[in-house]
């Protein structure tokens, strides 16, 4: 056996490639609707900010080293410092990029000319406001961001039920990519929070996040954990909501590969939720007497589940997205062999990153992984063009599956990717230069 290793560095590599990848094909992509590259812009800055934070993360892990709990850093040994603070001032960036998205994706909602002004210039506030915020306060009131997720939630779970029930009624197929689409969005965005939809709704979410708080000499606030408590909430919500959709639609029209997917990340949830029934004792230990190590086989679980979701499947989920509904020109030659190149080398990643971790609690000798992993490429280089083609030939825009619900487009060069590139990428510039200045002057403490 192996010692399990985190998967944060890994998920930084994931999430910059493809973050970097979507922005150069969308800049290749002159053919795409001006909201199709408005979307495309917002997914691929969403991966960045992401990669970018695992990135300060992994400098924390390697240098500080990590708590086994989840892989969350001591905050008593790395508050104040620069990689510390850029790291949770990306993931706030992120957030932003997150709430606003569901009013572009699948649909326009506003359809004005001045809702991309809405996107550029609520991010770049966003991110000096919670910066301010921030590091004024020490990071005690982190989180609270997760407060503006509320009107794109309900818009995307009134948008999943709305498709759902008007395809079962009506017998129409074409909604069904619709309903797909968005809940693969409230995966993307609440996928972690999902796998312990049970544990919310029993309510001992809390007790971990009491321990949590603890082993990391968090200061925390009311308005810092509601916002925490209100991501797991939502997440139950759209899970219990995604479940009992499908599970009606599968009485109604039959199986599906999303439902599916639904079910196997309701049972993920609820085998959790009884592990952390299994596991209170450990957990209550922190506050009662001193801390007590989590089982092995707890820690391998959400190695498994919850942190692969998240570190692994999200940004694959996003890339598919992309791909599957022609946000970006797919048809271009010079585009189809990037790519082909991002595919294979997701495929490639996520496997040998399964195999570490299989190798983690079975004895597999190193030999016989290798022998594995190369079975694993032979399989890949040869079904690539396969596997490729079988996403973009049956990809098509939501203006092309259901031209009736589609609104006027903005012109083409207002939504310039250029646009998109200099704005959020002067968020990046600001983070890390305020980051450094902070730490430097030693405001934070650190």
């Amino acid at each position: 056996m192996v010692e399990i290793q985190s998967m944060v560095p890994i998920a930084a590599v994931v999430d910059l490639v493809l973050g970097i990848a979507t922005l150069s094909i969308i800049s290749r992509s002159q053919d795409v609707s001006a909201n199709n590259r408005i979307v495309g812009c917002t997914l691929g800055w969403i991966l960045i900010f992401l990669g970018l934070s695992y990135i300060m993360t992994s400098v924390l892990e390697f240098r500080y080293g990590a708590l086994s709990d989840f892989s969350s850093v001591d905050t008593s040994k790395v508050g104040g410092t620069f990689a510390f603070t850029a790291k949770n001032l990306l993931l706030s960036s992120s957030y932003m990029l997150m709430v606003l998205l569901p009013f572009f994706f699948p649909f326009r909602l506003i359809n004005r000319d001045w809702d991309i002004w809405l996107l550029l210039g609520g991010v770049c506030l966003a991110s000096v406001a919670f910066t301010a915020l921030h590091l004024m306060t020490d990071f005690m009131h982190f989180q609270v961001e997760s407060l503006l997720f509320i009107p794109g939630y309900v818009i995307l779970i009134s948008m999943y039920l709305r498709f759902t029930i008007t395809e079962v009624r009506d017998k129409d197929e074409r909604l069904r990519k619709i309903s797909v689409v968005v809940g693969l969005l409230l995966i993307g965005i609440y996928g972690e929070a999902m796998t312990y939809w049970l544990s919310q709704v029993l309510s001992i979410n809390d007790i971990f996040f009491q321990r949590q708080t603890i082993q990391t000499a968090q200061n925390i606030s009311i308005a810092s954990w509601g916002g925490t408590n209100l991501r797991l909430t939502l997440g139950a919500g759209a899970m219990l909501v995604l479940c009992s959709a499908e599970a009606w639609r599968l009485v109604k029209i039959g199986v599906s590969p999303f439902g599916v997917m639904t079910f196997v990340i309701f049972l993920v949830g609820f085998i959790a939720g009884l592990a952390d029934i299994a596991v209170l004792d450990v957990v209550r230990s922190c506050y009662e007497t001193q801390c007590e190590s989590f089982p092995a086989a707890y820690s391998t679980w959400y190695d498994f589940t919850s942190e692969a979701l998240v570190y692994l499947y999200t940004p694959i989920l996003f890339m598919f997205i992309l791909l599957h509904y022609d946000i970006v020109d797919t048809k271009r030659d010079e585009n189809r062999w990037l790519i082909r190149i991002i595919v294979i080398l997701m495929l490639l990643i996520v496997s040998s990153t399964i195999l570490e971790l299989i190798q983690s609690f079975l004895p597999i000798p190193d030999m016989i992984s290798s022998a594995a992993l190369a079975i694993v490429l032979g399989v890949f280089i040869g079904w690539e063009e396969r596997i490729v083609n079988s996403l973009i030939d049956d990809s098509a825009s939501i203006k092309e599956t259901v031209p009736d619900f589609a609104r006027p487009e903005m012109e083409a060069h207002i939504a310039s990717p250029r646009l998109f590139n200099i704005v959020f990428g002067g968020v990046t510039v600001f983070i890390l230069i305020i980051s450094l200045l902070f730490t430097g002057l030693g405001v934070l403490g650190g």
